[in-house]
């Protein structure tokens, strides 16, 4: 379990935490007069530790007063959560972890003094591998920790006692007028059946606060809970898979409604995303014109009318409710076009994002934490070829100071900068992608790495990427496709993905390949295919189906048997509907499945391979990996490596193991590109 540093080493972690705020925020420079002083003299090269490392700094927050704030650091392999005063005084290392068995996935203030922290670890319950979640709490200062603040009860009677919940961080609700409770969704007594309860963040006390109206697989049972900004459990998302059903309770009424009710295969149906601070306004995401779009419900009215707030033709906006805590309003919503961006309705949020572009020009720079008052903002700021940089904006003295860098040693003047690019498929089916060459090289004839993204209904964006960056840095073209099914382009283009996995989904990544070779871009002898997830399996099919495109593949925790992948989701609350439309079904789809998954495929493949996967992955079992390996060895196949880290994750968390998978590929593509 992570704990609060309290050895020697604890002078060691806090010496030099954020040496940018060690004097006094407001004796830096006035707004506007940041520089970019980049460091001279960088190596052609840099190591991989520069790109694999875990990011200096992964979140910054301050406290309600803006008095503090809170810092997630890495370092050495390790990860802590520092609190710091302001001034740059009175800083404390409160909670650290190895990151061996446990992982901090969040934190967040409930008061000046008291802080919640969010630790996930990889389990399994009987033979199904899982991923859990505890809470932890503890003062400002170090003491008062709360380890586990979730304890079960204990069976006290024939009838036993708490079921253990598997997630137990799942708050859904801070409340600025009660700084000792949050409001908490937890399935103590019926697995996936979560009731809310008031949880008193010093001692751990729960008292139910709303009751579950299903249990089990009933189309009443609800699965997540939504209050509103004053505390009051207002919205209910639940149902049995595939069918959706959201329900709302009105303003003043003690009753429910149904407000949707959905299969949520066959339509997107609707998001609640929250409330303003008038509780009778709640925000959806729903469709308008064929794309995700924002829209408020007056749930004061008994017809509660829909009112579209903001929608964009080209793109989904998909992304979270931007909340003001010192307007008391919702200003604006964040999402992704060609990077990641936010857009605010609210005119005084505008004025406030103007003043931080106008001290950080020519950067995307986001507002991630306020105070209450709306004085001290924390701001991520980057672009294409830069990394993630902090910065405090102090909106009272017209003052913005950096705090930190994410990878200080990823100078934008060594980075490659990413271009859109677009072309068809062989269908006519217009792609999006983006087009990266080495710095300083000739953008012809290069040798290329096509990188096709995971999930696979995620998408890439323009935004800074360390592995094609990594890439770039060893002379490597990188092509990224936003290939049929990926997210942000509309519901029609995502559904096109459905079922297509090694079919249309893989011959857009070809087209691709083909588009970059006739343009001149790519030598055609040197492109190799490397990806994650879903893009691990991507490679292994573009080996095994188009042989003579690529010299080599390279997998991280892809799955390589998809009736197996179909299989082990029907272990899991929703996925198994998911799986059969957006994969296929086990038996009635099993020639197609069988057809497109590489461990049945290994027979074609003739090009060199590496396979990587973590055993402590939950999302893709090593199985699959294992059995490629097997698989490839039957089929004769000599030309391979395989490489399995027994603590890795999916999202290699763990510094260690994302080092040596970095080495690993640069080791093996080396070999086929330059």
């Amino acid at each position: 379990m992570p704990s609060r540093t309290s050895d020697p080493r604890t002078a060691a972690w806090l010496k030099g935490i954020l040496p940018c705020v060690s004097a006094a925020v407001f004796g830096l420079p006035l707004l506007g007069a940041v520089t970019n002083a980049l460091a001279e003299g960088h190596p052609a090269r840099l190591p991989v530790e520069a790109f694999a490392g875990l990011p200096r700094v992964a979140s910054v927050k301050f406290s309600p007063s803006g008095k503090y704030f809170a810092v997630l650091r890495n370092q050495g392999g390790q990860t802590v959560l520092i609190t710091q005063a302001v001034s740059g005084v009175d800083a404390h290392a409160v909670v650290t972890t190895d990151n061996s068995e446990y992982f901090i996935n969040w934190f967040e203030w409930v008061s000046d003094e008291r802080l919640l922290a969010g630790i996930r670890f990889a389990h399994s319950r009987g033979r199904v591998e899982s991923g859990e979640t505890r809470l932890i709490a503890v003062n400002r200062d170090g003491t008062g920790e709360s380890q586990e603040l979730i304890k079960p009860k204990a069976p006290d009677s024939i009838f036993g006692g708490d079921h253990l919940s598997q997630l137990q961080d799942r708050v859904i609700a801070y409340l600025p007028d009660d700084p000792k409770h949050v409001l908490i969704e937890l399935d103590k007594r019926l697995p996936n059946t979560p009731n809310v309860y008031l949880l008193d963040v010093y001692t751990g006390t729960q008292t139910l606060v709303q009751t579950n109206p299903g249990s089990g697989a009933s189309i009443r049972t609800i699965r997540h809970w939504m209050a509103d900004r004053q505390g009051r459990v207002r919205v209910g998302i639940g149902g049995r898979p595939p069918m959706t059903r959201v329900i709302v309770r009105p303003t003043g009424s003690d009753e429910w409604q149904e407000l949707a009710e959905f299969d949520s295969i066959k339509e997107r149906g609707i998001v609640p995303l929250g409330f303003d601070y008038n509780p009778d306004i709640l925000y959806i995401r729903a469709m308008h014109e064929g794309r995700w779009a924002i829209f408020k419900l007056d749930l004061g009215k008994p017809e509660m009318p829909r009112e579209l707030v903001a929608a964009d033709p080209d793109n989904d906006l998909a992304g979270q409710l931007i909340y003001a805590r010192w307007l008391r309003s919702v200003v604006g919503v964040s999402y992704a076009e060609n990077e990641l961006r936010t857009r605010y309705w609210d005119k005084q949020a505008q004025r406030i994002q103007a003043r931080v572009n106008e001290a950080l020009p020519g950067r995307r720079n986001v507002i991630v934490s306020s105070s209450d008052d709306g004085r001290r903002h924390v701001v991520v700021s980057g672009t294409s070829s830069q990394a993630t940089q902090y910065y405090i904006f102090d909106r009272e003295h017209d003052r913005v100071v950096k705090l930190a860098e994410t990878y200080p040693d990823l100078r934008a003047d060594a980075m490659s900068a990413p271009e859109s690019v677009a072309f068809r498929a062989r269908d006519g089916l217009e792609l999006h992608g983006y087009w990266t060459v080495p710095k300083g090289r000739d953008p012809r004839e290069l040798p290329m790495v096509v990188f096709p993204h995971g999930g696979p209904w995620a998408r890439d964006t323009e935004s800074f990427n360390l592995w094609t960056q990594f890439f770039a840095s060893r002379g490597w073209a990188v092509l990224q496709i936003n290939f049929r099914g990926s997210r942000g382009y509309g519901e029609e283009f995502e559904r096109a993905g459905f079922q297509r996995w090694g079919l249309e989904m893989q011959d857009d990544l070809a087209d691709g390949v083909q588009w970059a070779i006739q343009q001149g871009f790519a030598n055609a002898g040197r492109v190799c295919i490397v990806g994650g997830s879903y893009g691990g399996y991507a490679a292994l099919m573009g080996v095994a189906r188009t042989p003579d495109l690529y010299r080599c593949a390279v997998s991280f925790a892809g799955p390589t048997d998809l009736r197996m992948l179909v299989d082990d989701q029907r272990f899991y609350l929703g996925l198994e509907a998911a799986g059969d439309a957006r994969i296929g079904r086990w038996w009635s789809d099993r020639d197609r499945l069988n057809a497109t998954s590489p461990v049945l495929q290994a027979g074609k493949i003739h090009r060199p391979v590496l396979l990587l996967h973590g055993a402590s992955d939950v999302i893709v079992p090593v199985a699959h990996s294992r059995d490629m390996v097997d698989a490839l060895k039957r089929a004769g196949h000599e030309a391979f490596r395989y490489i399995e880290m027994p603590l890795a994750d999916h999202w290699l968390s763990r510094e260690p193991d994302r080092v040596q998978v970095f080495r690993e590929m640069e080791q093996f593509l080396k070999t086929y590109l330059d």
